[in-house]
C-alpha cells in the first residue's frame, strides 16, 4: 500500500516520513556517499523537503517502509532547474501539471518486489487523479528502457552527462490513461495502490 504524505498529514505519519528518511539516509550517504545531505548520521535531507514536498510512501501493514519517493512543484525552484539546468535543451519545464519525482529510495531487499511495482504504478495513478500531465526527473539513462518495458513513456529532455561518475539524464514521464493501462498490466496490479482514504478516488 502507499501512503501520500504531505504537509497537511505529515504529523499523523510522522514515523512513516521518519523511516523513508531514514532509509534514504542509507541509500544516498552510505550506499552513493552524498555526504552533504547527511543531517545527523541517520537522516538525508534537502532543501527541497519542505512544506511543498509531497511523498509516496510504499509501506506494509505493519509500518514497515519498503520505499518511496518525493514530488515537488516544478513551478517553484526545484532540483532540475536549479542544480541541473545544463541537463534540459532549451526551457525548463515550470508548469502547475508537471511535478518533479526525485529521491526514489527502494530497499535492497524490496527491490522487484510488489512494493516496487505498487511505486512504480502510483506514479501513473497519482499523475491522473492530480490532473497532471507528467513528472520531470533525472536518471540514470540505463533505466530508460527497462522502465519503457514496464509501459512508461519517456521523453528525454536533453543529452546525458556525467554526474559525480555516473552518467545521468533529464527525462519527462507523460502521464495519460493509455499509458496508466500499460504499466498496470505490466506490474500484474489493477487494484488502486492507495490506502483507504483515497480509494475512492481510484481511477477506472
Amino acid at each position: 500500500m502507499i501512503e501520500i504524505i504531505n504537509s497537511g498529514n505529515a504529523k499523523r505519519h510522522g514515523d512513516l516520513l521518519d523511516k523513508q528518511f531514514r532509509l534514504r539516509h542509507e541509500i544516498f550517504v552510505k550506499d552513493r556517499g552524498w555526504t552533504d545531505f547527511d543531517i545527523d548520521g541517520t537522516h538525508e535531507r534537502d532543501q527541497y523537503d519542505d512544506d511543498a514536498a509531497v511523498y509516496l510512501v510504499a509501506a506494509d501493514p505493519t509500518g514497515n517502509v519498503a520505499g518511496g519517493y518525493r514530488l515537488y512543484p516544478t513551478v517553484l525552484p526545484h532540483m532540475l532547474s536549479e542544480q541541473f539546468p545544463h541537463l534540459v535543451e532549451g526551457a525548463i519545464i515550470r508548469r502547475s501539471d508537471v511535478l518533479e519525482l526525485t529521491r526514489f529510495a527502494m530497499r535492497k531487499s524490496e527491490r522487484r518486489s510488489r512494493h516496487y511495482f505498487e511505486l512504480l504504478a502510483a506514479i501513473q495513478e497519482y499523475g491522473l487523479m492530480e490532473g497532471l500531465s507528467g513528472f520531470t526527473s533525472v536518471i540514470n539513462p540505463l533505466r530508460i528502457p527497462i522502465l519503457q518495458g514496464v509501459g512508461f513513456e519517456i521523453e528525454p529532455l536533453g543529452l546525458p552527462a556525467m554526474i559525480d561518475g555516473e552518467s545521468t539524464i533529464a527525462v519527462l514521464f507523460h502521464v495519460n490513461e493509455q499509458c496508466h493501462a500499460r504499466v498496470r498490466d505490466k506490474v500484474a496490479i489493477h487494484e488502486t495502490v492507495f490506502g483507504a482514504a483515497v480509494a475512492s478516488r481510484q481511477i477506472a
